[in-house]
């Protein structure tokens, strides 16, 4: 915060899913924010949310809550779908915006999001939390120091599983027009967002994916190749079918190394082959790690290093550090993704 100010910003949480919980946990342990406000429209759950952190106006109706005076910003988390038009009634009002991931479901939707936040110098941020773990803190300083000498390749593995009551229960999981995807957009967007802070945009994609187990319309499966900008050779795979779970992965090929990412772990592949790993999960109250079968794992300090870095940007007139034209990078990716779906390569 800057020392010369002493307000505490009001926050309005639009949603209350298990994303929204742990937001709200987050909230409540910042000093610079006070959540004030809550909408969803199932307002019994509003109430559950209101109750433990002792918010007083609740609503069914976003709009409603959009429109209060006394609000800051808003943050969303909510389907994917319900993104864009959130985003863009809460700006209209004249409130920043820190949304979940996806920014939107597709380019045009967060292309347009960001004209309007820049058109009204309101910040626009999105919940790619992953960007504040020790472990890609500690790989960026790495890359940026030519560790590993010449980048070569990268690949992304995110084969995790989620079981069917996942999609049974819910209405909008598994359905293009409201999630957007499936594994990819959903499960695999923060490792897609990790590459691309670490490494650079995506230049071309060519992918395949299909349900090869749910009974969903989207996608439990994926595989693609695709090329950098900078030259770097890229794989990805994913899944939410495969029942051992294994960690989400990144990892990094340099001509003088490699690294590897799993959830808040960083390994690092010396030339010599030996190796040194460096855990930041207790120190940082863990990472993504247990999310492989449960998606209500979050880390918290992550998610506060986050929420402060985007109370800062309000106060000092910055830009968030996963602005809006940050979170527009992984959704091209995805969309090329899904463009190509094993019939021509596009490029981005």
């Amino acid at each position: 915060m800057n020392e010369k100010s002493s307000k505490i910003l009001k926050v309005g949480l639009i949603g209350t899913g298990s994303s929204a919980l742990n937001i709200a946990e987050t909230i409540s342990r910042n000093k610079e924010v006070k959540l004030v406000a809550i909408s969803n429209h199932r307002i019994e759950s509003a109430k559950k949310i209101a109750e433990k952190y002792n918010v007083e106006y609740l609503t069914n109706d976003y709009k409603e809550l959009c429109r209060r005076s006394e609000l800051d910003f808003v943050i969303i988390s909510t389907p994917h779908s319900l993104h864009y038009e959130m985003a863009k009634y809460a700006l209209n009002q004249n409130k920043h915006v820190l949304v979940e991931k996806p920014i939107a479901i597709n380019v045009s939707q967060a292309k347009e999001l960001i004209k309007l936040s820049n058109s009204k110098n309101l910040k626009l941020g999105v919940h790619f939390q992953c960007r504040f773990f020790g472990a890609i803190k500690k790989a960026k300083e790495m890359i940026e120091n030519n560790t590993l000498g010449k980048i070569l390749q990268v690949n992304i593995s995110v084969m995790w599983f989620r079981d069917k009551d996942y999609y049974l229960k819910s209405s909008w999981r598994g359905k293009w027009n409201l999630e957007g995807g499936g594994s990819l957009i959903n499960q695999a967007i923060h490792t897609i967002d990790e590459m691309i802070y670490l490494l650079g945009d995506v230049k071309k994609v060519f992918g395949f994916y299909e349900a090869k187990y749910h009974d969903i319309e989207t996608e439990d499966n994926t595989a693609a190749i695709f090329l950098m900008e900078n030259g770097v050779f890229g794989t990805i795979q994913t899944s939410t079918a495969t029942k051992a779970a294994f960690h989400a992965k990144l990892t990094i090929f340099g001509v003088e190394g490699g690294l590897e990412i799993t959830g808040n772990i960083l390994t690092y592949f010396k030339p010599d082959g030996s190796q040194e790993i460096m855990d930041f999960t207790i120190a940082e109250e863990g990472g993504q790690i247990a999310s492989a079968k449960d998606p209500r794992k979050f880390s918290l300090q992550a998610h506060g290093d986050l929420l402060k870095d985007f109370c800062e940007a309000i106060f000092n007139n910055r830009q968030p550090l996963v602005n809006g034209t940050e979170g527009l990078k992984s959704i091209k990716f995805v969309e090329a993704f899904y463009k190509s779906n094993g019939k021509k390569i596009i490029n981005l």
